[in-house]
C-alpha cells in the first residue's frame, strides 16, 4: 500500500515539473518548449488525488470495556471489517489473547496465561485448522504440548515433569497414536519405548528405572496381550515367562539359569 502511493505523489511530481518547464519554454519554437492543454492537466491531476485516497483504506480502532471500566477488547477495522491485530486483556490488565485476521476472517490466535505464558496457538493455512495446546501443572511448570490439524492430534506429543524432564512422547497420525511411543522416569531414564500402528500397540519393552530392560511384550493383531512375555533380570538375564489373558497376567513362570538357553532363539 505505501508503495501504491510513493508512485502515485511521483507521478504528481513529475507532472508539475512538466507543467512548469511548458511554461517556461511555451514561447520559444527554438528551445521546443512543451504545450500542455489546462483543462487536461487539471483531469489528470483529479484522478490522481482520486486514486491516491481511494488507495488508503479506511482503518478504525474501537475498545470494549469491562464494567470496571478496564479495556477488555481492542479491535482494528478495515472498511468495517475485522483486520488486523485484535487484543483481549484480563481485567486486571494482562494480556490475554490475540487474534489475527484478515478481512472479516480469522487466521490466527494466540491465548496466554495471567503470568504471560502461551497457553494456546492457532492459525489457519490452506484452509486447514493448525492447533498448538500447552497445559501448566497449578504450579506453573510446562506439563504437555500437543499439535492438531483439523481438531485431531497430529506429529509429537510431549508431556513433562515439573522438574522439566521428560515424561512421555507419542507421535500421531491423523488422530491416532503411530509410530514411537517413549515414557520416562522422573531421573530421565527411558521407562518403555512401545511401537503403535494405527492407534494400537504393536510391541512395548519396559525398562527398569536404573535403565536395564524388564520387560519385553508383543501385542496382538488386536493391541491385547494375548500370548507370553519376557522378563529379565537388571544383569540382562531371562528371569521368567509371563503369561496373559486380555492383557491380564494368568501365570508367572520362573526360569532357572540352565533352561535360559530354551528361549535364546524364541
Amino acid at each position: 500500500m505505501l508503495n501504491i502511493v510513493k508512485l502515485l505523489m511521483k507521478i504528481m511530481y513529475f507532472i508539475v515539473g512538466w507543467v512548469e518547464r511548458s511554461e517556461t519554454h511555451q514561447n520559444s519554437a527554438i528551445n521546443g518548449g512543451f504545450r500542455f492543454a489546462l483543462p487536461t492537466l487539471q483531469n489528470l491531476m483529479i484522478v490522481m488525488m482520486m486514486l491516491l485516497v481511494s488507495s488508503v483504506q479506511a482503518e478504525d480502532i474501537d475498545k470494549k470495556y469491562y464494567d470496571s471500566g478496564a479495556v477488555q477488547f481492542q479491535y482494528e477495522y478495515r472498511n468495517g471489517k475485522l483486520h488486523g491485530s485484535i487484543e483481549e486483556f484480563y481485567e486486571t490488565g494482562e494480556l490475554q489473547a490475540e487474534y489475527n485476521y484478515r478481512s472479516g476472517d480469522l487466521i490466527g490466535k494466540k491465548t496466554f496465561s495471567r503470568e504471560g505464558k502461551l497457553e494456546y496457538e492457532l492459525r489457519y493455512k490452506n484452509n486447514e485448522k493448525y492447533e498448538i495446546q500447552f497445559q501448566y501443572y497449578t504450579s506453573g511448570e510446562l506439563f504437555r504440548k500437543r499439535n492438531l490439524i483439523n481438531g485431531k492430534r497430529e506429529g509429537l506429543e510431549i508431556d513433562y515433569y515439573r522438574n522439566a524432564n521428560k515424561k512421555a512422547e507419542r507421535n500421531y497420525v491423523n488422530g491416532k497414536k503411530d509410530g514411537s511411543a517413549k515414557g520416562y522416569h522422573y531421573n530421565g531414564n527411558l521407562q518403555g519405548d512401545w511401537v503403535f500402528k494405527n492407534g494400537e500397540p504393536v510391541s512395548a519393552i519396559i525398562f527398569y528405572n536404573s535403565g536395564e530392560k524388564w520387560l519385553q511384550h508383543i501385542f496382538d493383531d488386536n493391541g491385547h496381550l494375548n500370548g507370553t512375555s519376557k522378563e529379565y533380570d537388571k544383569e540382562g538375564n531371562l528371569m521368567a515367562i509371563r503369561y496373559y489373558t486380555e492383557d491380564e497376567m494368568v501365570k508367572r513362570n520362573k526360569i532357572r539359569p540352565w533352561l535360559r538357553w530354551i528361549y535364546m532363539f524364541d
